[in-house]
């Protein structure tokens, strides 16, 4: 695992592991071309797929999301928080906070970007029918931002970067190949490096595809907005001028690598994100955002754990399996993808400090951009903006600009979240271009942020997420590739739960699987037996 992992003379092809690469790479075109040559009928047999799925496993969901809840804050409140990813000497290198700006803009991007104002606006006017408020009413505006706090913040959050903990410590403590297979050596041993931890690695590459969809919605918001700020009767198509943009920028930024232009962007985009929202605050009420923001908050933790244990079983309004359920699949397949990032730049950090930043940060974020964006729309809506109106004639990428047209200013700031909003869609996709290559290297460096991958990998990765997104949106297939998502939410399920127990053993039987620790011990006993 350790030492450099690029040697003179040698070739990308000879870097790189082709027992990932090449089934991982047929099984993501055959899905590709799947949706964009045959959109209708793949979407139809997937939305079947995922009926029967929601009709006989629901609970399994249910049960993922409760257990990797349990787990994560047992980790953060026990002494096994402390566990350090590349044992007791191990350093970051990366300041703590250019490490809070990586995590933070590399993976909050569409929840903030696209669903901050759209996501509490259409939960204020489409209610489950179980809250028993009516649509657009006074009394649906707190249960709108509590349930949009369970959709993109706890437990989300920490479905997203429970495995990529696992994988860390599997990888910095356990010395073990940087793999998904490699979280199943706890349970399976040896046959984790077999075709039986193979399709773990499958899996992860086949989850690539989210970053298509993710990029067709960055595209749909920037060219609505760009119309909108323009003022234009008729927004005309940006979209292929806005992906080679994003293709390019990602091709450079990733190939820099996270210790250069990567982590001075996510600052930049970080201090930018910090200005806007203190705008909204002061152009709105500050008072009334955290008086939403604390009473919503305050129901959520109340209600927590009815609201993720709830499969809707008495009424069966369906609004479960579209919603939350639909969330959960978003959390748990990018999971996987993402999780190579998060790892590479979590060396020399315990698994609490993990938890902390990667999922308490950006929830504390969310939580108050939801208030800030979501919480004043629906207010707007009460007092006659039509705010809605206008999202159901063009859309919901035009949301969030509608919104701030609403407040002084307003014209010059939605240039700004236009700038912020790239910003932040290209530290997404950068930070994928940056670290999924890592899954295919054959050698990576004890801390992963310090492997030199070849640039012509990164800049593979950039220019596919580029091609994907430009397919799905002109040749088709975007809806069914969203349904493969939360397919492949099924099985994520599954692996994920397998990776849960794996994952407590190893924690639990450090001395048996964590060869840093072991390692400590040894030394720590032939110090006591010289003194």
């Amino acid at each position: 695992m350790e030492g450099k992992n690029k040697e003179k003379g040698k070739s990308v092809w000879q870097e790189v592991d082709k027992r990932v690469l090449i089934p991982g790479g047929i099984c993501l075109l055959l899905v590709v071309l799947a949706g964009a040559v045959f959109p209708a009928q793949f979407e139809k047999g997937l939305s079947a797929c995922v009926e029967w799925i929601m009709a006989h496993f629901k609970w399994l969901y249910i049960v993922c999301v409760c257990a990797i809840t349990i787990v994560c804050f047992w980790l953060i409140f026990s002494k096994y928080g402390n566990i350090r990813l590349g044992g007791k000497k191990a350093k970051p290198s990366f300041s703590l906070f250019t490490w809070c700006t990586l995590s933070l803009t590399g993976t909050i991007a569409v929840g903030i970007c696209f669903y901050g104002v759209s996501g509490p606006v259409n939960a204020f006017m489409n209610p489950p029918e179980f809250l028993h408020v009516a649509p657009g009413s006074p009394e649906a505006v707190i249960p709108s931002l509590k349930y949009c706090f369970l959709h993109y913040g706890i437990p989300p959050y920490f479905l997203m970067v429970f495995f990529a903990m696992i994988l860390a410590l599997v990888y910095y403590n356990g010395k073990r190949d940087l793999r998904g297979s490699s979280t199943l050596f706890p349970l399976i041993g040896d046959k984790s490096k077999t075709w039986i931890g193979n399709i773990a690695n499958i899996l992860m590459v086949v989850c690539l595809i989210v970053c298509g969809t993710n990029m067709g919605l960055a595209v749909i918001q920037l060219n609505a907005g760009i119309g909108t700020v323009a003022g234009m009767a008729e927004t005309p198509s940006f979209e292929v001028v806005l992906i080679v943009i994003y293709t390019v920028a990602t091709v450079i930024f990733a190939t820099s690598g996270a210790h250069k232009l990567m982590g001075r962007l996510s600052n930049v985009n970080a201090v930018c994100y910090a200005v806007i929202l203190i705008f909204v605050l002061f152009t709105t009420s500050v008072n009334d955002t955290f008086n939403l923001l604390f009473t919503a908050l305050g129901e959520f933790v109340r209600d927590f754990i009815p609201m993720i244990s709830f499969g809707d079983p008495i009424y069966q309004t369906g609004w479960q399996n579209s919603n939350s359920m639909f969330y959960y699949a978003w959390n748990l397949v990018p999971a996987l993808m993402q999780a190579l990032f998060y790892v590479s730049i979590a060396y020399g950090r315990t698994l609490r400090q993990f938890l902390l930043v990667n999922c308490l940060l950006p929830c504390t974020v969310v939580f108050t951009w939801y208030a800030a964006f979501g919480g004043n729309a629906m207010l707007g809506i009460l007092n006659g903006s039509d705010l809605f109106a206008q999202m159901q004639q063009f859309g919901d990428g035009i949301a969030t600009f509608a919104f701030l047209d609403t407040l002084p200013l307003g014209q010059i700031m939605k240039w700004v979240f236009i700038i912020v909003a790239m910003m932040t869609f290209i530290t997404f996709s950068d930070s994928v271009a940056y670290s999924f290559p890592m899954l295919l290297m054959k050698k990576t460096s004890t801390d992963i942020s310090l492997t030199k991958i070849p640039k012509a990998l990164n800049a593979a990765v950039a220019i596919f997420m580029g091609v994907l997104t430009m397919v799905l949106l002109f040749v088709g297939g975007y809806d069914a590739l969203n349904q493969v998502i939360v397919a492949l939410g099924f099985p994520a399920v599954i692996f994920t739960l397998i990776v849960l127990i794996a994952g407590v053993k190893f924690i639990l039987h450090r001395d048996k699987y964590d060869a840093t620790y072991i390692e400590e011990m040894e030394e720590a006993a032939r110090t006591t037996k010289i003194e």
